[in-house]
């Protein structure tokens, strides 16, 4: 009932409604500010994300598909967008770090060595992406509406009717399986497994 209600406000919204995009704002402003700030403490920058999102939307309205599941469209959008912005923040203080060192009479990276870096970030996404395409099926759907769509419990029992331990015990599985594949990496500090549960689409 409420995802058809949602498809409705969506194609009002993308045929010019203003109101009806302000109506899926308040809806899901207060969702998406509690699953940003599991991401980034402060609450500033959530919240400007959470508005980013919905101005990029209005903005480009007219082009916009007709979506099955907005709930997990917003989450999805805004989990990417902050994490980007996230991303670009640590990436600009690097650029500082690196200027500062330079400063201080350090090298700055020649440009073989900063492909090196961004060919092990490619590989690090290879190995993560190779990790779930190991995992079941149902695996992957329930991290999916755990970690992407920030159901509870109860609605993912609702929507797939297995029991709280069946949906415990397969997601306790495939985060042991997505430990157990990438735990060079994880050991080492290069991946964080609830930033790879964000980021990547299953």
């Amino acid at each position: 009932m409420i995802e058809n209600k949602d498809t409705d406000l969506w194609n009002r919204f993308r045929q010019g409604e203003e109101q009806a995009l302000y109506t899926l704002y308040e809806q899901y402003y207060h969702l998406l500010l509690f699953l940003g700030l599991k991401i980034c403490a402060r609450s500033e920058t959530v919240k400007d994300c959470i508005q980013q999102v919905f101005l990029y939307l209005w903005e480009k309205k007219e082009g916009l598909d007709e979506v099955s599941n907005v709930r997990s469209y917003l989450i999805t959008s805004f989990k990417r967008r902050l994490l980007l912005h996230l991303q670009q923040e640590k990436k600009n203080n690097g650029l500082l770090s690196v200027w500062m060192d330079a400063e201080n009479g350090d090298s700055i990276p020649s440009v073989e060595q900063l492909l090196v870096q961004q060919q092990q970030s490619k590989e690090a996404i290879g190995r993560i992406q190779e990790a779930i395409s190991l995992l079941s099926p149902r695996q992957k759907e329930l991290i999916n509406l755990r970690f992407y769509e920030g159901r509870s419990y109860d609605e993912i029992t609702d929507l797939t009717g297995l029991t709280h331990r069946t949906v415990y015990n397969h997601l306790y599985e495939a985060l042991k399986s997505l430990k157990q594949s990438l735990e060079q990496d994880l050991k080492s500090g290069k991946l964080h497994l609830r930033t790879l549960l964000l980021l990547l689409p299953l």
